[in-house]
């Protein structure tokens, strides 16, 4: 047996820890450090999402899942699907379809209640795409290939479609509570076969012209310098699985965009518990996170880990494509003022959560604080177990399901024989 963590490196870690703290004190400034306002009395909804996956041979299978505690009945979204694995988008894809369940539920459930209540950040929600640059890219491919006009009408066709479903998720959640399709992008694929076919053989990517033409008023040769750029930007000409693969991307990203478009209607706020943001912390010249920036000063001044809260905005360092401005004006208006943020300690020597919201924090804070307890917000830690996938029943689904597969067509092993359970 041996350890991993030996005395030496316990000494190495406490000094550089020591040495950033005498770096944090030296650099201490007034901040304004508030107390938290009175509870105000208030109903809410809280949101948590959860996943669960498993990649075989050669296909995910995967469930994600949306939960909605708080001041009325709790309400479900469940959607299980499976995918050609794809290194490129299905890890991405799934990230985004359990968040795209959050926000839907969010919005079906808001107006019920007084805010939405969300785990994680608006600031994070905003600036999704940059995690998912396929969904940018793909929305660049196609605005070359079809033209701004025809990508206008694709996506305002499919919007069409998320309308009505919307309408139909919204009559069957207040019926049955829980409803397991809560997805629509996959089942449209085929509907878009004509765009698929049109994407065929063009290059996917960033549009080079610019470069291309930089280069050639230097003097050097167009075809070369091109080629060379397709292989620096690592982009080839689609084929027709990549180009369906695009369309499944883009639809993806649109219900995701949709989703939050709608959510933005009600009043929400977001709860982040883990955080690293150095906005203030930087304003002086110190490269730790806020959160450790400002339990040092409130140790210095007030000998102790009090509770308050200190308010600012952050802007948003993301713009989604232009082309979709006019579909989705709330995310968009958003994005250009900037996200209402507070650091709150509603519990003396609890932890410092980051609070957003699409409205001004400071008056949304009396209402939030109104579901706190020990520290945290009761809601929220309700909606997280609620909706908590576990590994053993997802396990044992998944088996009862590729055994069905399986009777029906034993071929289907090719792509279910092989994961990962030689190993745990």
């Amino acid at each position: 047996m041996y350890r991993l963590i030996d005395k030496e490196t316990v000494e190495r870690i406490k000094k550089m820890l020591e040495e950033e703290y005498e770096k944090a004190k030296d650099k201490l400034k007034d901040v304004e450090w508030k107390p938290l306002p009175e509870k105000a009395r208030s109903r809410t909804y809280a949101i948590d999402g959860s996943q669960g996956k498993v990649r075989l041979s050669g296909v995910v299978i995967y469930t994600v899942s949306s939960f909605a505690f708080g001041n009325g009945p709790s309400y479900r979204l469940v959607y299980t699907n499976a995918m050609l694995y794809n290194q490129d988008i299905s890890d991405q894809i799934i990230r985004l379809q359990m968040e795209t369940l959050e926000n839907k539920l969010g919005y079906f459930v808001g107006d019920k209640v007084d805010f939405v209540l969300m785990d994680g950040s608006l600031t994070g929600s905003l600036t999704r795409p940059p995690v998912y640059p396929e969904s940018v890219r793909g929305i660049a491919t196609v605005c070359r290939a079809l033209g701004e006009k025809r990508l206008k009408a694709f996506v305002d066709e499919f919007l069409g479609k998320l309308e009505d479903h919307y309408a139909e998720l919204e009559n069957r959640l207040e019926r049955e509570k829980r409803i397991y399709n809560g997805i629509l992008a996959d089942s449209c694929i085929d509907e878009y076969s004509h765009y698929t076919e049109a994407l065929k053989g063009c290059v996917y990517g960033n549009d080079l012209s610019k470069f291309v033409e930089k280069a050639v008023e230097m003097g050097y040769d167009a075809e070369v310098v091109e080629d060379i750029l397709r292989v620096v930007f690592k982009e080839e000409k689609l084929s027709k699985e990549d180009a369906r693969n695009t369309i499944h991307v883009i639809l993806s990203y649109l219900e995701y965009l949709y989703s939050l478009e709608r959510l933005l209607d009600r009043d929400v706020v977001y709860v982040a518990k883990s955080f690293y943001s150095r906005k203030i912390a930087r304003d002086v010249g110190l490269d730790i996170v806020d959160s450790s920036f400002l339990d040092a000063y409130l140790r210095e001044v007030f000998g102790e880990e009090s509770t308050g809260y200190i308010s600012t905005t952050f802007k948003v360092r993301h713009e989604v494509p232009k082309v979709l401005k006019d579909f989705f004006p709330n995310v968009f208006e958003t994005i250009k003022r900037g996200v209402s943020v507070a650091y709150v300690r509603a519990m003396k020597g609890g932890n410092i959560y980051m609070v957003q919201s699409n409205r001004r924090v400071d008056d949304m804070l009396g209402m939030l604080l109104w579901h706190e307890s020990n520290g945290y917000f009761r809601p929220l830690q309700k909606s997280h177990e609620g909706v908590k996938i576990e590994k053993k029943r997802f396990d044992m689904e998944l088996a009862v399901l590729i055994n069905m597969l399986s009777k029906d067509f034993p071929e289907v092993r090719i792509f279910t024989k092989y994961g990962r359970s030689p190993l745990e």
